[in-house]
Parts: C-alpha cells; structure tokens; sequence
C-alpha cells in the first residue's frame, strides 16, 4: 500500500519559482511538499556548463522571496538554495515526476511516476523550460 501525503501547498518543479513558493511556504509555516522530477534542485541550471554567469537578467527583478537570488555562477547559485532548503525547512521529494493532477481547489490528488500520491488543498506549477505542459490534460485544470 502506497502512503498518501497530505498538504496544504503542492509544488511542482524546483526551478527559481518552485523554490521561492517552498520556501515561503515553509517560512510561513505550511504543510507543504516540492515535487522535483530529478535527485537534485532547479534542474535547469543544474545542466549548464561549470561556471556559467547565471541571473544576471533582468536587471531590476522584483523578488518575492526569502531564498538568496542574485547574478553569479551556477555552483554558488545552487550552493544557495541547497542551503536555503535546508535553512528553511523545505518538504523536497526528489524522484517525484508528477504523472497527473486531478481535482479542484481546495481538493487536488496528485500522482507521481513511482505510484505515490498527494493530496493538496493548492497546487503551484512550477515546472519551467523542462517541464512539459503538453502531457497534463489543461481541460482539468482550470486557469
């Protein structure tokens, strides 16, 4: 029998804006999960070559998050928000595609590849460049 996580906060994808929902999500005291398809944070930039400049546009980014964001290399950014994982509590599942999405606000059920199952209040898709929205059916998920 497969365990099923409840929360009130699911994320979908650890890129920046999957990170900065956890971690206020965490910071804020919520039950949640952040769902990563991969063993590792914000895959994206996981896969650029060593010491690429990253964030360094735009240049004026309004942030809305506690997580450190600001222009430098790709191992000092990833650096940072393992730490930041960490500093703040974030609930991380790694190895955790998400297959599907079904139910309504307040009352979603999300299915990983591996068959566990999670039951959300709300769901942040997060999923980036390397997400694929085209395999989730939209007409299920309003907006």
């Amino acid at each position: 029998m497969v365990a099923v996580t409840k929360v009130q906060i699911a994320i979908v994808g650890s890129g920046p804006a999957g990170l900065s929902a956890a971690s206020r999500a965490a910071e804020r005291g919520l039950s949640h999960v952040l769902l990563e398809k991969t063993d590792h944070l914000s895959d994206t930039i996981f896969k650029y070559q060593r010491g690429k400049y990253v964030m360094a546009t735009p240049d004026n980014l309004p942030l809305q998050s506690d997580l450190r964001f600001e222009a430098d290399t790709r191992e000092n950014i990833l650096g940072w928000w393992d730490d930041g994982m960490e500093q703040f509590g974030v609930n991380v599942k790694f190895n955790a595609e998400v297959t599907g999405v079904d139910g309504e606000k307040g009352d979603f059920t999300i299915t990983t590849a591996a068959g566990e199952t999670v039951k959300a209040k709300h769901v942040i898709m997060a999923i980036g460049l390397q997400g694929n929205l085209r395999q989730l059916d939209a007409s299920s998920i309003p907006g």
